[in-house]
């Protein structure tokens, strides 16, 4: 029996994305195709991502596993020995806290508290490194690279010191457990390291480098989220005020050589160097090649505020891929001060660029962006109100009135599309105005709503779903029912369980 895609990714947990990585990297190849060229993968081919997986847990990477599945001139004892390193790096965590429960031995002073927040403190470290290599491997995993970008990596030796990733992320958490601060020369010194482990692991390629980058600012939670900011914040307080790394940086931004031009762009923003602001700029609306777009937004957000401006003028550029790049900073700045340019672009002709517009004013705390939203619900691209949803449920409870004033919208799109965000947004004073909805003339925007009700916590929700059971609609009843089913059981009122009490002839209690 075969498999599709999707079935493989259900039944194992990974994304569509991972499957289709493994498989652009040659690891697991589907044995076959069905007609119009779907994956199918074989119970043998679910074994061998059943050992992927398996060597995963052991520490090694990708390429490392394709060679230790398909070399045969690649020995067991080779395994062995990363399993070996992986253990040698958690004894060296469990060594780092004997050390530090000797040091508090020696302090006539310490306490059995002072002894448990150390090894409290410890653990969590262990737990946050273990977390932030898992989500890491995931994110590289889902990572868009060009076939040759995935060759490159592919032919990187991968034989690093014991300086590793494991080894460096406890330095990294202790170092935010004791608040230290990114200025200091502790933080430096373990921001280089960072430095210089990136371009080993990347294969000293700053395109890829710096994808991997905005994928850790996109996708990292929050709890790992400040690892990347500490380390980024080391790395930038470091040139802060300096001079430029690279003198010709400038001049490099017009070279033929893309790579010279991404590390050109990488120059002048880790300096910080705001002169260089208009060529950047410039180079911006006439770069043709994506990654150094890329690193040149990059650059141009260090710039702060400054950039701000440029950056709307960049709005009114005749290439809709200038345009979208410009959108795509502004998101990353979420300036105010760009709000009313922003939702001149959400009306942008070019999808793509009114998506992303979309999500920047989602970004924004700011009444303007939240009007122009709201004003864009129900629009007939889907792909537009789905963006349109996920940027909305970002302001919470202050979408919650002109939400519930768009389901008396004489448009019935516009009525269910604010019924789904109401139940996204999950508030459960949203429950009135959507039980109200579930009488409406339009079939789609009565199912929005009691799907919205599901959604929501509290009484009058409840209550809600509990009234759809009775409605005319019969698939309409069969979804109450189901909702009504699925809700945690409500907890029983003191004034409720005396009346059961009653109805059994028991006593009334004193």
């Amino acid at each position: 029996m075969n498999f599709k895609i999707g079935e493989v990714a259900q039944q194992t947990g990974l994304t569509i994305r991972t499957l289709r990585h493994y498989d652009a990297l040659g690891l697991l190849r589907p044995s076959a195709r069905t007609p119009s060229a779907y994956r199918l993968y074989s119970p043998a081919d679910l074994t061998r991502l059943l050992h992927i997986q398996s060597l995963k847990t052991l520490g090694l990477t990708l390429p490392e596993i394709a060679r230790a599945l398909d070399d045969p001139a690649y020995a067991v004892h080779n395994i062995l020995q990363q399993h070996i390193e992986v253990l040698e790096a958690r004894i060296a965590q469990e060594q780092q806290l004997v050390r530090r429960l000797r040091g508090l031995q020696v302090r006539p002073e310490t306490g059995w508290t002072e002894i448990a927040e150390t090894i409290a403190l410890t653990q969590r470290v262990a737990r946050q490194v273990r977390h932030f290599m898992q989500t890491a491997q995931d994110i590289a995993g889902q990572l868009t690279l060009s076939d040759e970008q995935l060759q490159s990596l592919q032919n990187r030796s991968w034989d690093f010191d014991n300086d590793d990733w494991e080894t460096l992320l406890t330095h990294v958490f202790t170092a935010l457990e004791e608040a230290l601060s990114p200025t200091s020369p502790e933080a430096q010194s373990l921001a280089l390291r960072w430095q210089s482990l990136v371009g080993r692991t990347t294969a000293d390629r700053p395109e890829i480098a710096q994808a991997i980058g905005r994928a850790y600012e996109q996708h990292l939670p929050a709890e790992l989220h400040s690892a990347w900011t500490f380390i980024s914040e080391a790395l930038s307080s470091g040139s802060d005020g300096a001079a430029m790394t690279n003198p010709s940086a400038v001049t490099n931004l017009l070279h033929p050589d893309k790579n010279v031009r991404i590390q050109a762009a990488l120059d002048l923003g880790a300096a910080q160097h705001r002169a260089a602001l208009p060529n950047l700029i410039e180079r911006l609306g006439r770069e043709p090649d994506f990654f150094v777009r890329e690193n040149l937004t990059w650059a141009i957000v260090r710039m702060g505020t400054d950039a701000v401006t440029p950056l709307l003028g960049l709005l009114e550029h005749s290439d809709a891929a200038v345009r979208l790049q410009a959108v795509h900073a502004l998101s990353k700045m979420a300036d105010p001060e760009s709000a009313a340019a922003l939702g001149q672009a959400v009306r942008n002709p070019e999808h793509e660029v009114a998506r992303k517009a979309i999500f920047a004013l989602g970004q924004l705390n700011h009444s303007e962006a939240l009007n122009t939203l709201v004003a864009e619900v129900g629009h007939p691209d889907a792909e537009r109100r789905t963006t349109l949803s996920t940027a909305l449920v970002k302001f919470g409870q202050a979408a919650l009135p002109p939400l519930q004033e768009l389901l008396q919208h004489p448009e019935a799109q516009q009525r269910a599309h604010a019924a789904d965000i109401l139940g996204l947004i999950g508030e459960p004073a949203a429950a009135p105005a959507l039980i109200e909805a579930l009488l409406d003339n339009n079939w789609e925007v009565r199912f929005a709503a009691l799907s919205a009700l599901g959604h929501l916590t509290g009484e009058e929700a409840r209550q809600g779903i509990e009234q759809a059971t009775h409605l005319a609609d019969a698939r309409l009843r069969a979804v109450a029912r189901r909702l009504a089913a699925n809700r945690p059981e409500r907890p029983t009122s003191l004034q409720e369980k005396l009346r059961q009490r009653r109805q059994k002839g028991e006593r009334n209690p004193t």
